[in-house]
């Protein structure tokens, strides 16, 4: 199940999200943005943290995490990586229900 609500990441800062592939590795959920709404689409990103010794390239991933069960996210290495760690961002769009009209 794939959680788009920037609320659900919000209160998972700082807990680690599992992969299995290429090689098992985890990554801690750093930081997120504030969410914004442009177009009738809310838009915000989140970050990750993972080992410096370990760099995935950007790519549809599967995750595993402790209260959000199995998702899948698409990640990219960005800019703040470092010789402690490697920052990978995934954003997320998605289409905001506006209420009918009368």
């Amino acid at each position: 199940m794939m959680s788009q609500d920037p609320a659900t990441y919000r209160k998972l800062i700082g807990t680690v999200f599992s992969l299995d592939e290429p090689h098992p590795v985890d990554l801690r959920l750093a930081a997120m943005t504030d969410e914004r709404v442009s177009g009738g689409v809310l838009q915000f990103s989140v970050f990750f943290h993972g080992p410096a010794d370990q760099i995935l390239p950007q790519g549809m991933y599967s995750f595993r995490h402790d209260g959000l069960g199995s998702l899948t996210l698409f990640i990219v290495p960005v800019v703040g990586s470092n010789e402690e760690r490697v920052v990978y961002e995934a954003c997320f769009s998605v289409p905001v229900q506006q209420p009918p009209v009368p």
